[in-house]
């Protein structure tokens, strides 16, 4: 049962990392993809473990969690670029108002400045995000309503 657990969330964890990574998926949480990377390793690391005969007792187990757990911090800490966040709302779907047309923004870390973009946001569930971009000159006024609505999750001041 334990490793049936372990294979579940090995296999779970890395398909949405993987559809992150590679599809329009987009987890618009750092918490949560910081979690989702560290299930996927510490499971990898225990389902290694066990086809080698390794991590046999509890007190080599935590330190393999310690240890993996200051690996993630810090690959996370150099190659997260920060998160999107909406600035404006600039249409919103007459039918599913879970879709929206929203410009972002995201903050660069280790440079000045700010990355931007425009894109067709579908909110799945708390946390996930399908995006794609979207050419502002081709939206459809049948589907989509103009909303111009300033949220300001950077909290940039506009004085």
């Amino acid at each position: 049962m334990k490793t049936l657990i372990i294979n579940i969330a090995f296999v779970v964890a890395s398909l949405l990392l993987f559809l992150n990574r590679y599809t329009a998926l987009y987890i618009n949480n750092s918490i949560i993809h910081f979690v989702l990377l560290l299930v996927a390793a510490i499971s990898f690391i225990f389902i290694a473990g066990q086809l080698f005969g390794k991590l046999q007792t509890t007190k080599s187990r935590l330190l393999t969690i310690l240890i993996v757990g200051c690996l993630c911090f810090i690959q996370s800490f150099f190659t997260w670029g920060g998160d999107w966040k909406t600035q404006l709302i600039l249409y919103q779907n007459k039918v599913n108002f879970n879709k929206t047309i929203e410009f972002q923004m995201r903050g660069d870390r280790f440079s000045f400045g700010y990355k931007k973009r425009v894109i067709n946001r579908l909110k799945l569930f708390p946390g996930f995000d399908w995006t794609t971009d979207v050419d502002t000159a081709k939206i459809n006024s049948r589907q989509w309503k103009k909303v111009n609505l300033y949220v300001n999750e950077m909290e940039i001041d506009s004085n």
